[in-house]
């Protein structure tokens, strides 16, 4: 009898041993499923903030079920290889993939963040230039992505502390039943996923890029290809599709795509009341970093207003977002009449893509002499190689030539206002003959803490007393460029080029690297969203212009045209993705990269009208630039 007692006692710890293992082994993988799970949670409400998802009439059960199952097939998936490794290993194994999870995670919120739109792969070419401005993606921490990734580490620590001592053991104890319930909710999940993407439209169709199926397939905007897949199929698939773009680009039928645009959307070249008002005049033309419209007044930017309202100031004008950075796309926007696309190099790294109507090209064809201007090294965003491609006689880094002893060390170019002060650069910015001059000005870069190289390297004359260090540190340097406006303006004077000249002024970008979006939007008057900020100055001025107060909606490609009409040089409409504002043909709206547009009081399109001429805007753009569509050698 006592034999039989300690038998069942045994028998009963055995059973208790089994019982907290399986216990053990279920509370694992129930935190493990949890710290995933989070993550893909929060990208689907972070998603709902960025992306405006009422232009696409989602259904909200529909998409929400969407990210939902392709992302708990990949959790699933997960957990099933971690569940296959042998027990010792499991734990380690999971950290390490749960960490990389999290930083990815951490790093797609903080570029949607500054940019407004999540990473592609080939955003990663861009890690170069970034990296001396990391620290600004800091200043505006997104706080539901913290309180994640904090939990997920209190999460792996947990899950590391309750299997601390665990006795090493060879054997896998892996479960047949388990292994099926797994796969068979993978599967599962994944075929209702694929089953709720549902059917494409028509390529061409207006509603091509706002259809859920066709989103999925094309994944060309990565803020709807986010938000229909989730956070771990979007990663897999924008892999897959920038590998499987790379060896099937089809060029003939995305020529194609270009000549139906053009045959739909032809227009004439036709005169107008502004054509040749500017004839063989010189022109100026100055990207103005981060100059944003609330800080333009008579303490921080006198010269600039003065420019307003004395010239022709466009208080409608857009800078659209599309890829390679936000200053470089505008640059390249300004020059080309187009934007930048996403392909497998950035813009100014592509070298066989030729520019025969950028505004470079147009120029010196038009008997100009034409250079480019820049405080930083010419091997930044690649601008020596790029500047020539756009057709620049040459481009002129300051900082290159520092190196090269053409300038003095000791002066710091990256000031606007010091730049323009050295007499030998003035007399390469404006020439005896005529002449295109780009400048692209940098004293108003971020960050704007203590630590700005050309806050520190120029004079304070503004109140800190009536702004917060962060204000007071951006007008500060908004106000070195203002210096140079001046400077510019007396040197021109004093060398009797001003009757000679029209000087262009056209802001990169919305100050973006401002940490509170909040209150920048407050002082715009205007809602926080990535489109309504991106409102910027635009201004062209000459001594003998009359001033207007220009309120035509328009973005940065419709810059170029409308600048070849006033300069009475003539150009093939269809050569450009934007319009000329003063044309009959213009439309009235502004687009942007994920599809969206914002349309004026005076646009007569109806709504499937502008999202078709959306979806071709977009088709053409990137046919354009993947089969060097002007190219002499097409």
């Amino acid at each position: 009898m006592f034999s039989n007692v300690k038998k069942y006692v045994l028998c009963y710890n055995e059973i208790v041993i089994i019982m907290k293992k399986v216990s053990k082994k279920f509370l694992n993988f129930i935190i493990m499923f949890i710290s995933l799970f989070l993550i893909a949670l929060y990208i689907d409400i972070y998603c709902r903030s960025i992306f405006d998802i009422t232009l696409f009439g989602f259904n909200a059960l529909k998409y929400r079920t969407l990210w939902l199952g392709f992302s708990i097939s990949w959790i699933f998936l997960i957990l099933l290889i971690i569940y296959l490794l042998k027990s010792e290993k499991r734990i380690k194994i999971f950290t390490i993939i749960d960490l990389v999870m999290n930083v990815v995670f951490f790093a797609q919120i903080c570029y949607a963040q500054q940019l407004g739109k999540f990473m592609i792969v080939s955003d990663l070419f861009l890690a170069g230039e970034g990296l001396q401005y990391v620290k600004s993606v800091f200043l505006n921490l997104n706080l539901g992505m913290l309180i994640v990734v904090i939990i997920n580490i209190v999460l792996i620590a947990l899950l590391n502390y309750i299997n601390r001592g665990e006795i090493e053991t060879k054997e896998k104890n892996v479960n047949k039943y388990i292994v099926l319930l797994f796969a068979f909710i993978i599967i599962t999940t994944r075929c209702f996923s694929y089953l709720m993407l549902g059917r494409v439209v028509d390529s061409n169709n207006w509603q091509e890029n706002y259809n859920t199926k066709n989103i999925y397939n094309n994944y060309t905007n990565p803020n709807s290809a986010m938000f229909v897949s989730g956070f771990y199929e979007y990663h897999v698939r924008a892999i897959y599709k920038y590998f499987y773009n790379l060896l099937t680009l089809d060029k003939t039928a995305l020529k194609i795509n270009v000549d139906k645009y053009n045959s739909i959307y032809s227009t004439n070249n036709t005169n107008n009341d502004y054509t040749g008002i500017f004839k063989d005049k010189s022109v100026i033309f100055i990207m103005m970093e981060s100059i944003d419209s609330w800080i333009i007044d008579d303490e921080t930017m006198p010269t600039l207003k003065y420019l307003m309202s004395t010239g022709m100031n466009f208080t409608n004008r857009y800078s659209p977002f599309f890829n390679g950075g936000q200053t470089i796309n505008s640059e390249f926007a300004l020059n080309t009449g187009m934007y930048a696309v996403s392909d497998k190099t950035t813009i100014y790294d592509i070298d066989d893509v030729e520019y025969p109507y950028s505004l470079a090209n147009t120029l010196k064809n038009a008997g100009y002499n034409v250079n480019s201007f820049h405080a930083n090294s010419g091997k930044f965003y690649n601008r020596t190689l790029f500047h020539q491609r756009l057709g620049y006689q040459n481009h002129y880094a300051a900082l290159d030539m520092q190196k090269e002893g053409v300038l003095d060390n000791n002066i710091n170019y990256y000031s606007d206002s010091e730049f323009i002060s050295n007499d030998y650069l003035y007399n390469l910015f404006v020439r005896d003959e005529k002449f295109l001059t780009f400048f692209t000005t940098y004293s108003a870069h971020l960050e704007y803490t203590e630590h700005n190289r050309v806050f520190n390297a120029i004079e304070h004359n503004l109140d800190s007393k009536k702004y917060g260090q962060e204000e007071y540190i951006y007008r500060t340097l908004a106000s070195d460029t203002d210096k140079f406006l001046s400077i510019l303006l007396d040197k021109l004077a004093e060398t009797r080029k001003l009757d000679d000249v029209i000087i262009v002024l056209a802001t990169d970008h919305y100050v973006y690297g401002y940490s509170d979006p909040e209150y920048v939007a407050l002082k715009k008057d205007t809602i926080n969203n990535r489109k309504e900020l991106q409102n910027t100055p635009f201004v062209i001025w000459s001594k003998d212009i009359r001033h207007e107060e220009i309120d035509t909606i328009l973005d940065t490609a419709d810059i170029l045209p409308t600048l070849l009409n006033m300069l009475g040089i003539s150009y093939n409409p269809s050569s450009y993705l934007g319009e000329d504002v003063f044309s009959d043909s213009h439309d009235n709206f502004v687009w942007f990269a994920d599809g969206t547009y914002i349309a004026d009081k005076n646009c007569q399109l109806s709504n499937e009208a502008i999202l078709t001429k959306v979806n071709y805007n977009i088709s053409k753009n990137k046919s354009i630039l993947l089969t060097n569509y002007y190219g002499i050698n097409k």
